[in-house]
């Protein structure tokens, strides 16, 4: 029985032993693969057991990169400027490019027909004034002008001194200045031309 034993033992010695050679010669015949790439090129170790591969050190860099994209420059802020009174442009200080601060005087215009409307209602004024001044005097004594009539004429050299205020301010129209800081962008006219308030029509709705 015991020799049953003895043999039985080495039989399974003997069975190991060959699994072993069996698995060292394939792992030895088998070549590991590895995809290549720009900084690490895996070759086989002359022993054809252990690959080889290279390595390099890692490092923190900035990734930089740069798109080109169109684009278009939009203002934040933008007016086409009209007069507010209908005019002969008599002089333009600006061109496409310029820059202009605020306030500054960019348009003179000319009006003959409100030079001449400003004149009549001065003269208006005077007239009145002189009539009211003789009626008040005549006021003076009792019965003389009635009081309705002294009220009429005050009322109308009030009327006459508003009527020039408002020429004169519509005169002040014909100056053009710059709403804001910029920088012109567009000009439309030259001097010699008429020009007017928007949707006036004709010629009168260009714009400086």
């Amino acid at each position: 029985m015991r020799r049953w034993f003895v043999i039985g033992g080495l039989l399974a010695v003997l069975v190991v032993t060959v699994l072993v050679l069996v698995l060292a010669r394939r792992d030895g015949g088998t070549v590991e693969k590895v995809a290549p790439s720009d900084r690490a090129s895996p070759s086989a170790s002359p022993r054809g057991g252990i690959p080889q591969v290279a390595v390099v050190s890692v490092v923190a860099q900035r990734l930089d990169d740069s798109v080109r994209l169109p684009g278009e420059l939009q203002p934040f802020l933008s007016v086409d400027l009209y007069p507010k009174v209908t005019g002969i442009l008599e002089w333009i200080g600006v061109d496409r490019g310029s820059t202009v601060k605020r306030g500054q005087i960019l348009v003179r215009l000319m009006a003959p027909e409100l030079s001449a409307q400003r004149a009549e209602a001065e003269a208006k004024l005077r007239a009145d004034e002189i009539t009211h001044e003789r009626l008040r005097t005549a006021a003076a004594t009792p019965g003389v002008v009635a009081p309705n009539d002294l009220e009429i004429a005050k009322r109308t050299v009030e009327a006459d001194r508003a009527r020039v205020r408002s020429l004169k301010k519509m005169e002040d129209y014909l100056v053009i200045t710059a709403p804001f800081d910029g920088v012109i962008t567009t000009r439309h006219v030259h001097p010699g031309a008429l020009v007017g308030p928007a949707g006036a029509g004709g010629a009168g709705a260009n714009p400086p």
